[in-house]
C-alpha cells in the first residue's frame, strides 16, 4: 500500500500545476465531472479538463493513466464528500472518497475558489492513502 501511495505522490505531483486552469460553470458541475471521471477511473479526461493538456506529451499522460489504473485496477460504486472546510471569501477545501466492493478506496481533495462567476479548482490531489488527504486540511 506504501508503494502505491508513493507512487501516486510521484505520478501526480505536477497536478498542483495543472489544477489552475480547471473552472466549472457551478460546484454542482465541478462533483458531477470529478465523480464520473473517478468512479469510471477515466483518468486522461480529468487531467486534461484540471488543465493538463499542454503539460504533457500524449505518451507521457498514456504512461500516468497507465500507472493509476494500475494502482486502482476497478471501478469505484460509491461516493462521498469526508471533510469540506470554509476559507472565507469564496475558498474552500474538501476531501472526496470513493470506494466499491472489493474493499478499494481512493482520496481526492481539492482546494477551491467560487467567485461571482465560476468555480475554481486551484489545487488537487488523488491518493490510495487517506492520511496523506487529510494532513492537507
Amino acid at each position: 500500500m506504501k508503494l502505491i501511495s508513493y507512487a501516486l505522490a510521484l505520478i501526480l505531483l505536477p497536478m498542483a500545476a495543472w489544477a489552475q486552469d480547471s473552472r466549472f460553470d457551478s460546484h454542482d458541475a465541478y462533483v458531477r465531472f470529478i465523480d464520473n471521471k473517478i468512479m469510471s477511473r477515466d483518468f486522461i479526461p480529468l487531467i486534461t479538463q484540471m488543465g493538463g493538456r499542454d503539460e504533457y506529451t500524449p505518451e507521457q499522460m498514456n504512461s500516468a493513466n497507465a500507472r493509476l489504473l494500475n494502482a486502482m485496477p476497478f471501478d469505484f460504486e460509491e461516493t462521498a464528500l469526508i471533510k469540506k472546510v470554509d476559507l472565507g471569501n469564496g475558498f474552500s477545501q474538501e476531501m472526496r472518497a470513493y470506494w466499491n466492493n472489493r474493499t478499494s478506496y481512493v482520496f481526492f481533495y481539492a482546494f477551491l475558489h467560487q467567485n461571482t462567476d465560476e468555480l475554481i479548482v486551484l489545487k488537487f490531489s488523488l491518493n490510495t492513502n487517506s492520511e496523506k488527504i487529510f494532513d492537507k486540511f
